[in-house]
């Protein structure tokens, strides 16, 4: 018998022993390979005594989770797995509820160049768009119970142009130059802080008491509808027609009426008055009886000019006179 303190012991010149602890605090050799010995062969078996305890097995460290840690994990594992399976099911009820598709979402459909809504649109907050459309067969309506604003910008920000549709009742469009043009961009109505303008053909005012201006009028030509009358009146203020050469006052088809309260003047400076017509009648003058001053004769030249004459001498005249 060998003691480890010694560390004596023999072996095989052929093999690789290895110690191996026995119960007993002893060792023996053995081979590494496990190698069966042949019969008939040489075996050394060496016994080595130790002086070292053995460990308890309540100080051996064990690796692992044991006890109520082990429970509490089951649980905490079993309570996220519960969350997991019910955050899928609530997925799917909204997908299903909300008709999600891959094309978009319910009445929402997503295509690589526009959005199409099917039915009412309602926006909380500003939204901004490019441009706005509807199918060939429907129209476009904005609705707002507070009013409905549309702006225009400009590069840096700033609102160049905008219309508001207020809840009293009242439009107002703010710009530089208002302009209304036809379907073949021609332009019909203009305005700015200079001028305002109509580019009609005839200009058409459906109002049966007539139509009220404030300031001066200025036009080319005034006409009435077919079959209606041209009248103009000014029921407490008088009536100033001032044209820089000729006005004309035709009535090709019916009659010419000039009515007032009071005076009639025609004056001319350096023109002439022409009164041209078959029949001339000065009606609902007063008649003298041969009293009273002695007036003058109103006489009248081959051309029909006009001049006075004396009461008691023939209505004739010189050349100077009638030409």
């Amino acid at each position: 018998m060998v003691t480890r303190d010694d560390r004596i012991w023999r072996h095989n010149p052929n093999s690789s022993p290895a110690l191996i602890p026995t119960p007993g605090g002893m060792y023996h050799r053995h081979s590494p390979y496990n190698e069966p010995l042949q019969a008939g062969g040489p075996h050394h078996t060496t016994i080595i005594h130790s002086s070292i305890k053995p460990v308890p097995d309540s100080e051996i460290y064990k690796v692992g989770i044991y006890g109520w840690r082990k429970r509490l994990l089951y649980v905490f594992i079993l309570f996220l797995t519960l969350i997991i399976v019910l955050d899928i099911v609530l997925t799917i009820w909204i997908m299903v509820v909300l008709n999600f598709t891959p094309n978009g979402m319910g009445a929402l459909k997503i295509s690589n160049d526009n959005i199409r809504v099917t039915g009412k649109t309602k926006f909380e907050k500003p939204v901004q768009f490019s441009q706005i459309s509807t199918e060939n067969n429907e129209a476009l309506t904005l609705e707002s119970s507070l009013g409905v604003t549309l702006n225009a910008h400009n590069l840096s920000g700033d609102t160049t142009a905008s219309l508001d549709l207020n809840t009293n009742g009242k439009v107002s469009a703010t710009c530089e130059r208002f302009e209304i043009f036809d379907r073949n961009n021609k332009m019909l109505f203009f305005a700015d802080s200079n001028e305002v303008g109509l580019k009609l053909d005839s200009l058409r005012i459906l109002d049966d008491g007539g139509s009220v201006f404030e300031g001066a009028i200025q036009t080319s030509l005034l006409r009435p509808e077919i079959d209606n009358n041209l009248s103009l009146e000014s029921p407490t203020r008088s009536v100033k027609i001032n044209a820089g050469q000729d006005i004309e006052i035709l009535s090709n088809a019916g009659e010419f009426s000039l009515n007032t309260l009071l005076d009639i003047n025609f004056n001319t400076k350096q023109g002439e008055i022409h009164f041209n017509g078959n029949n001339i009648f000065m009606s609902g003058l007063e008649r003298s009886h041969g009293r009273g001053n002695p007036q003058y004769q109103l006489c009248m030249c081959q051309n029909g000019k006009l001049f006075m004459a004396s009461d008691n001498a023939d209505c004739r005249a010189d050349k100077n006179i009638c030409n």
